[in-house]
């Protein structure tokens, strides 16, 4: 039996997101097979691009795929960056592999810093007869992004965070962890309320845009608080009403000024009402958003709205954009519309 205590010390580990602590990998065995087969098929000047949202587990399975020798490039080695590359060209002279490893072509650079990074790649590839994986977020489906490498491939198996998925990573991180402490024919059930799963973490409508750190940074902060659990000796379990709980008690959600919080909500009020359970969401578009703002009363600009309400929204994880990233006229647009509402957001519906 797994005990709040036992929960409480290994709670770091088992609700990793970054590479802080070597999680076990699992699953992605379609991802893993078409990786593998396109990785061995490039050739001089060609690019695989894995292009997924942040927090999914790309660099994760590059690095799986080179410690389990599929990919034939040295264990442990460091890859290089987009931002590196827009910095500092000759980074890539020194890669100790005929195929190239580049993490970070996602919304954390500039809009300059990517087309440049990119643009150095492809032209040190053209010339040197050497090959690449780009990992990156949807900005790589842009056309002048993703344009700027030529001879280019998409990894197109990725399987989504659904509820089988999830539960599969939390019961080999909970063997893995906590092994002293759990019987053979442990399942997570006995520890996470299955509803809490299949019904809230991972419902089927949002397995395309969940990710690791939505999921686990809850976890670690429901677990870590001794409101939720104690540190002690009665039977670890973690359900639905402890997310409810803590997640009610921050009205803001992370959002720092009264018109964001008014919006808030009234999106709030609109999901529960129009879309229970998420039931029937697609992506809200800019426009409807808005229009709802407006019915709302809420007194502010369509101009304004995407800069002060939608973006901070994004940036404080109450929705996620599942558009394509790209070049507008006043700048880089990181998060485009459509909108989904995320897994913090949706948890903190009364």
């Amino acid at each position: 039996m797994i005990k709040n205590k036992d929960l409480k010390r290994c709670c770091a580990q088992v609700f990793t997101y970054s590479a802080q602590y070597q999680a076990p990998f699992y699953g992605r065995e379609k991802s893993i097979e078409e990786m593998q087969r396109k990785a061995e098929s490039l050739g001089s000047g060609e690019v695989l691009c894995i292009s997924q949202p942040l927090g999914t587990g790309k660099t994760f399975l590059v690095n799986h795929l080179i410690s389990e020798g599929r990919i034939s490039v040295p264990r442990g080695i460091s890859f290089l960056t987009v931002r590196e590359i827009a910095d500092k060209p000759q980074v890539l002279e020194v890669f100790p592999s005929d195929t190239l490893i580049i993490d970070e072509a996602d919304i954390k650079l500039t809009y300059r810093q990517m087309l440049e990074g990119l643009d150095y790649l492809q032209r040190y590839l053209e010339e040197n007869q050497k090959k690449a994986i780009v990992i990156g977020d949807y900005s790589l489906k842009d056309p002048i992004i993703g344009g700027k490498l030529k001879n280019k491939k998409f990894l197109l198996e990725y399987e989504p965070m659904d509820k089988a998925f999830v539960e599969g990573v939390l019961e080999q991180r909970f063997r893995c962890f906590m092994g002293n402490v759990i019987d053979p024919d442990f399942r997570i059930s006995s520890v996470i309320d299955s509803e809490l799963i299949e019904k809230h973490i991972a419902p089927e409508w949002m397995k395309q845009v969940n990710s690791f750190r939505g999921m686990f940074s809850l976890f670690q902060e429901i677990v870590n608080n001794d409101k939720y659990v104690r540190f002690n000796n009665d039977k670890a379990f973690l359900e639905l009403t402890m997310f409810k709980d803590y997640l009610a008690g921050d009205r803001s959600l992370g959002l720092e000024e009264e018109e964001q919080i008014e919006f808030l909500d009234v999106f709030r009020e609109m999901l529960k009402s129009e879309y229970p359970g998420g039931s029937g969401i697609n992506g809200f578009t800019t426009d409807e958003l808005f229009g709802l703002a407006e019915e709302a009363g809420l007194d502010i600009e369509y101009e304004d709205f995407a800069e002060d309400i939608l973006y901070p929204m994004a940036t404080a994880g109450l929705i996620v954009s599942i558009g394509i990233p790209y070049k507008g006229e006043d700048g880089f647009v990181r998060r485009p519309e459509p909108y989904v509402p995320s897994l913090k957001l949706m948890l903190s519906l009364d």
